[in-house]
């Protein structure tokens, strides 16, 4: 593919989160990227009313912009060992008349209750070992609720991915309760990066050994199918896609063995089996097929769509290997950032999987991760994907690029917010009236 750098989408009604990092000596240019690793408050923040340094708020911006992410890195001087584990706090930016206000609330889970009592780490993780002594009686005791959220009708629900979803007051973010979505799904696992139909449909896995459940979910909330399908082995599914008919699971190979803590250690890297997808009929899924691809490891999906063929295109963000997340954050997690110690950032890539045989994976050549699109073409041809880019940086970690991919051009627009700062997955929302994609 031909990549042409150009102006950054002019005008365009993307929403962007960035970090603004303090230096610790303006004129040593020595950025403070470590307070992404500090405990936060025990009560949260606000809701406190923002301070603009410059720019405007589009006045036509309304509504709640939703983040979640571990926030709790240790108690006294014992610092968590993994920084998938902290326990997790939901920001609400609520957006009108051109101003914001912030909110900031821990989700009070089992695990956090039990841990702000002991004032010590308890449940074991995806990176931790915690207290063997500690007592468990299913996935919700070690349920973080640290990886996104979801606006599901009235509610707001704080997700992770081995375990039930948590509803919060959206406006309060106090937490409510574990959601059960039938009787017998409680403590089954909702993972953390749902899909949501042009419709409002939400499809979601629950991810449990070599079984995968498929959520089917109105609008409102309400259950409307669950069914479970086995596979040979048992994968790590942190994402997948949906086209218009279909469900498409990229299982990459990293499999689990017999579990042990810290949950990667039960992580088996084995590319020989390669990256197998796993196409599922919407309307009836016990109709299935399966395509081989070459072996990668993936974390997450920007879209899927057919064309008139019944080929499927997919794009993701792939690394050669999970050692990224396996290992590759430890030293950052304990303030130590040594960009020649980092192991190679993800790419950009398409997947097509056609009828028969089997499927070819193009690479970009663009480094990013966290694809993002309008989420009014979820599952449909669509023309872009914006993405952070991950080439290192030499002062701090972190980016404080993003760029557009346009598919039909083949071309890369960027947009870079300077040293100063360290950008999250962008947020895409339309302009009110309109229905032009992008």
């Amino acid at each position: 593919m031909k990549l042409d750098r150009r102006g950054f989408l002019t005008g365009a009604s993307a929403a962007l989160a960035a970090l603004n990092l303090p230096t610790a000596n303006a004129s040593s240019e020595e950025y403070y990227w470590q307070a992404g690793y500090e405990t936060a408050p025990v009560d949260g923040f606000g809701p406190t009313r923002m301070t603009k340094l410059h720019g405007e708020v589009p006045t036509d911006l309304k509504g709640s912009l939703y983040r979640n992410g571990p926030a709790q890195f240790h108690y006294g001087d014992v610092r968590l060992e993994h920084w998938f584990d902290g326990d997790g706090m939901v920001h609400a930016v609520q957006f009108e008349d051109g101003a914001a206000t912030h909110t900031g609330r821990f989700v009070e889970t089992n695990k956090r209750r039990d841990e702000q009592a002991a004032q010590k780490f308890l449940a074991p993780g995806f990176g931790s070992v915690g207290d063997p002594t500690y007592s468990l009686s299913g996935p919700d005791d070690t349920n973080a609720a640290n990886t996104s959220v979801l606006k599901v009708g009235n509610d707001l629900l704080a997700l992770w991915e081995a375990g039930s979803a948590y509803r919060l007051d959206p406006v309060s973010l106090e937490t409510i309760e574990p959601v059960v979505w039938r009787d017998d799904l409680d403590g089954v696992p909702f993972l953390a990066h749902p899909k949501v139909s042009p419709d409002g449909t939400i499809w979601n896995l629950a991810v449990f050994g070599n079984r995968v459940g498929i959520y089917k979910i109105s609008p409102q909330g309400a259950l409307q199918d669950f069914q479970i399908i086995s596979m040979d082995v048992a994968p790590y599914i942190h994402d997948f896609a949906i086209s218009e008919t279909k469900i498409i699971l990229l299982l990459q190979p990293w499999n689990y063995g017999p579990l042990t803590a810290p949950i990667v250690n039960s992580l088996q890297w084995q590319p020989e089996r390669g990256l197998r997808a796993l196409i599922i009929d919407k309307a009836d899924m016990s109709k299935r097929r399966w395509c081989e691809l070459p072996s990668k490891a993936f974390f997450h999906t920007g879209d899927a769509y057919e064309d008139s063929q019944g080929n499927i295109f997919i794009d993701f963000c792939a690394y050669e290997n999970p050692n990224f997340v396996a290992s590759g954050q430890n030293a950052l997690f304990k303030g130590d950032y040594d960009r020649s110690k980092l192991f190679p950032p993800a790419e950009l890539m398409l997947a097509k999987l056609p009828i028969k045989g089997d499927g070819v994976i193009i690479s970009t050549g663009v480094n990013a991760e966290f694809p993002r699109i309008d989420p009014r073409y979820q599952g449909v041809k669509k023309q872009n994907t914006w993405m952070v880019d991950t080439a290192a940086r030499s002062h701090a970690p972190g980016s404080s690029k993003i760029h557009r991919m346009s598919w039909d051009k083949a071309e890369l627009d960027s947009y870079d917010y300077g040293k100063a700062h360290m950008i999250e997955e962008h947020v895409f929302a339309p302009r009110p009236n309109s229905t032009e994609e992008g």
